[in-house]
């Protein structure tokens, strides 16, 4: 459980036919949570509400280090959306009709080239430019539903993603509906992923900021840190609570001069 939604993980093939799984029954809502994702979910309750109607995966080095604070172990796998969303499209038992939705005009239609060479076995029925206006945003599902997509993948980022996702998913006929961030972007050419020495090291992000420190500084300066200290808080004051106890039945602390020592 990270910020109060429940995060998936395991080998890679694993959750591919979990996915598989729940397309075959319904549709489904696909999401990755990274620290900047945590950091908004707990403090939007709306957005926390929605994205528990998601499957929800974890995503970078930032969320390992949050779930280890939190229970002491990290996430034996980094199922992160630029990685792992060509992998489940690759190793896929269902063959779909996918649709690209997200990006500047012209990165969606680059991103289904690129996904054509990645995963040839789907049949790739459209494209769309992101930032949307409100006004735009019936006659893209309307095109969607059109096109007989049963695959759709939204590139805008998050929150405004999975907030799309679940405004729109009553009326779009598509099984999976994917939020992938800048996956887009860096299929598309638009964004240079980092090296792949830096993916392996898991400091990918410091790449990401140097490329888009206007963007991005917030996120991996700001945000990021207050997350994890906000977990070491929660753990510490978890570990001190546990002791109190034996303190006080020890006689060496009153349990209410502890907690205002400690708070």
């Amino acid at each position: 459980m990270i910020s109060g939604v429940p995060v998936d993980c395991g080998p890679p093939e694993d959750v591919v036919a979990a996915i598989d799984a729940k397309a075959a029954e319904g549709q489904l809502c696909l999401g990755y949570v990274n620290t900047h994702t945590a950091y908004l979910l707990g403090r939007d309750g709306a957005y926390r509400a929605l994205c528990r109607r998601f499957m929800l995966l974890n995503d970078g080095v930032g969320l390992d280090a949050l779930s280890l604070i939190k229970y002491g172990r990290g996430f034996e796998f980094n199922l992160n959306g630029s990685d792992f969303t060509p992998i489940y499209l690759k190793a896929t038992r269902h063959r779909y009709r996918v649709f690209v939705l997200g990006g500047r005009s012209g990165v969606a239609e680059r991103a289904v080239a690129a996904l054509q060479q990645i995963a040839p076995q789907h049949t790739y029925v459209g494209s769309h430019r992101g930032h949307l206006e409100p006004h735009e945003e019936a006659a893209v599902v309307a095109a969607i539903n059109a096109s007989r997509a049963d695959l759709l993948i939204v590139g805008f980022g998050n929150p405004e993603q999975e907030r799309w996702i679940a405004r729109h998913a009553a009326d779009l006929d598509a099984r999976v509906l994917v939020g992938v961030g800048a996956l887009l972007d860096f299929l598309a050419g638009s964004v240079l992923r980092a090296p792949r020495w830096m993916q392996r090291a898991r400091i990918e992000w410091m790449h990401r900021l140097a490329l888009e420190p206007r963007r991005l500084w917030r996120r991996y300066v700001i945000f990021t840190p207050l997350v994890l200290l906000s977990a070491v808080t929660e753990r510490a004051r978890a570990w001190t609570m546990s002791l109190l106890p034996a303190i006080t039945a020890g006689g060496w602390l009153d349990p209410l001069d502890a907690l205002a020592f400690i708070f």
